[in-house]
Formats: structure tokens, sequence, C-alpha cells
């Protein structure tokens, strides 16, 4: 069953599409976390752990890789703010160039797939987002393609709310 297939896309919330991640992706987002690139979030990753484990925070700082993954895969409780942190990473980590690309052809000023801070940011016309979605599905394929859209979506669908009907057209 695809990604698409598992997703409300009217009720789509960042916890609800990390729940709905195949192990393998899941992985790949914690392991981001903790590379050196933009998304970050190692600080709330080890509180999270720390919290679900009672470890002090200095001793999840101790823990190999390897361990705080499994630990944040099984014993983490993944909420909305954790989620988002955890999409961020994969994407401005691993798939950045995907993000540029979109970004790009939005013509929205970018840097490494982050937004220009300046740039007053408001929702794109529903045409502009199906040229730049078929893009990114032409260039990146379907499963990161539908990851990264419907990620927008979860995290702000307010600005990115139009591209729920891209995606629901690939149901």
């Amino acid at each position: 069953m695809s990604l698409l297939a598992r997703l409300d896309l009217e009720e789509l919330t960042p916890a609800a599409l990390w729940s709905a991640l195949d192990d393998a992706t899941r992985e790949a987002a914690l392991r981001s976390v903790y590379g050196d690139g933009p998304g970050g979030g190692k600080v709330e990753a080890d509180v999270a752990i720390a919290k679900a484990l009672r470890f002090r925070p200095n001793a999840v700082k101790q823990l190999p890789l390897e361990r705080r993954v499994g630990y944040l895969m099984k014993n983490v409780h993944v909420d909305d703010s954790l989620a988002t942190t955890f999409l961020l990473a994969l994407h401005l980590n691993d798939r950045s160039e995907m993000l540029q690309t979109f970004l790009d052809d939005l013509e929205i000023p970018q840097q490494d797939g982050l937004i220009d801070e300046s740039y007053d940011l408001q929702p794109p016309e529903p045409q502009a987002l199906a040229r730049a979605s078929s893009t990114i599905y032409e260039k990146f394929g379907s499963e990161r393609s539908d990851l990264y859209l419907a990620a927008l979506i979860a995290m702000d669908a307010v600005t990115w709310g139009a591209l729920g009907q891209i995606l629901a057209a690939r149901k």
C-alpha cells in the first residue's frame, strides 16, 4: 500500500504522516537528525529519549548513534513537534536537491532548500504548484515526492493546502 493510500490528506498532521512512514524512511530521517546539515534536531531528539527512558540527558549524549536511533524508533512517542523535526531533518539533509528544485520552480528564494527568511511566503497558485510538483515527480520519483508534498501540507496547510488536490489525484 502506498504512502498516500494510508493518509487522510484533509486531517494530516506531522505525527500522522510520521506514523504512516515505513521503517526504512523513519530510520533515514532519524539518522539525518544526527547529521551535520541544517535540519538539526539533536537536542530535541535526545531530550525525547531521556524522557521516554528516564535517562539523564548527559547519558543520552554518550550513546552511540545506533542506540539513539533504536530508542527513537521503538521507545519514543512522536508528537507533532518531534515529527516535524524529523521530517525537516530528512528533507533538508538528505533530500535538499528536491526542495531546491521545487522552490526554484515556484520562484521562491531559497538557500539549500531553506526559504529566504526575508521572503514573504504566500500560498502559491495551484497551476504553479502543479507545475513544480510535476517537475519533482519526474526528477525524484513518486515515493520521495509524495512524502515531501505531504510533509508540506502536514507542516503548513495554510500555505501548501492546495497540494492536497494534487496528492488526492495520485491516490
